[in-house]
C-alpha cells in the first residue's frame, strides 16, 4: 500500500507556536505535515494543481501577491511602474534576497523564469506571455516587460502559481522536467523542504 508523501518543512519565517495561539510568534522551527491527496511534485510552474500549490506556494514566491480584491502587493518586487500607454512594466526587485541554497536572487532569475522556464512549461504563463514582446534585466534589481500592445490584466498575473520564480543557476541549460532539483526544490519563500518521505511499494 502506498503511503502519502511526508514533508518535513523548515520554517524560515515566523511560525506560530503549536502550544497556544496566545504566545508570541517565534522564528524558526519545523513543520511536519501530510498533504492529501499527495502532490505529484513541488515545482510550481511545472505543476499547478491544488495540492502542489498548497505546499509549494510557501516554498516559492512570485514578483507580487494580491489582496482579496486583487490589488497588487509587493513580494519579490518592491514596486512596479507602468508606462502611460500601458505597454511597459518596470519591476524593482527587493535587494538582499537569496535562494534557499544561499545564492542571490536577481533580475536574470526573473528573465529566465518568465522568458524561458514558463514559456516552455506553464500554459497559464504562456497565455499571458503571448502579449509580451520582450523581457529585459536592465540591472541586477530591475526588470522591464514590454508588451506588444496594452493588456489590462497583465499586472494581476505575477503571483507564485502563474509566475513562479525559479533559480536560473540550477535550471538553465538542463532538462527542466528531469532536473535533480525537482525533488529538492529551491525557492526564496518562507518555507524550505528538508526532506521528502520515501514511497513504499505496494
Amino acid at each position: 500500500m502506498k503511503t502519502p508523501l511526508a514533508l518535513a518543512i523548515s520554517a524560515a519565517a515566523l511560525a506560530v507556536s503549536t502550544t497556544t495561539l496566545a504566545e508570541d510568534p517565534k522564528q524558526g522551527g519545523t513543520v511536519n505535515t501530510i498533504i492529501q491527496p499527495e502532490p505529484p511534485g513541488l515545482v510550481l510552474g511545472m505543476i499547478q494543481n491544488a495540492p502542489t500549490r498548497t505546499v509549494a506556494g510557501n516554498i516559492y514566491e512570485g514578483l507580487l501577491r494580491y489582496t482579496t480584491d486583487l490589488e497588487p502587493m509587493p513580494q519579490l518586487a518592491e514596486s512596479c511602474e507602468v508606462s502611460d500607454d500601458g505597454s511597459t512594466y518596470t519591476f524593482h526587485l527587493r535587494e538582499n534576497v537569496t535562494w534557499h541554497d544561499g545564492e542571490p536572487f536577481n533580475a536574470e532569475d526573473v528573465v529566465f523564469s518568465a522568458d524561458v522556464f514558463h514559456r516552455e512549461l506553464n500554459p497559464s504563463a504562456r497565455a499571458v506571455l503571448q502579449h509580451v514582446e520582450s523581457i529585459e534585466a536592465t540591472d541586477d534589481h530591475t526588470v522591464v516587460f514590454t508588451l506588444k500592445q496594452p493588456f489590462g490584466p497583465f499586472l494581476i498575473s505575477f503571483e507564485a502559481g502563474t509566475f513562479t520564480m525559479v533559480p536560473e543557476h540550477l535550471y538553465a541549460g538542463t532538462d527542466f522536467r528531469n532536473n535533480e532539483h525537482n525533488d529538492h526544490p529551491i525557492g526564496t519563500g518562507p518555507f524550505q523542504v528538508l526532506q521528502l518521505g520515501a514511497r513504499h511499494g505496494d
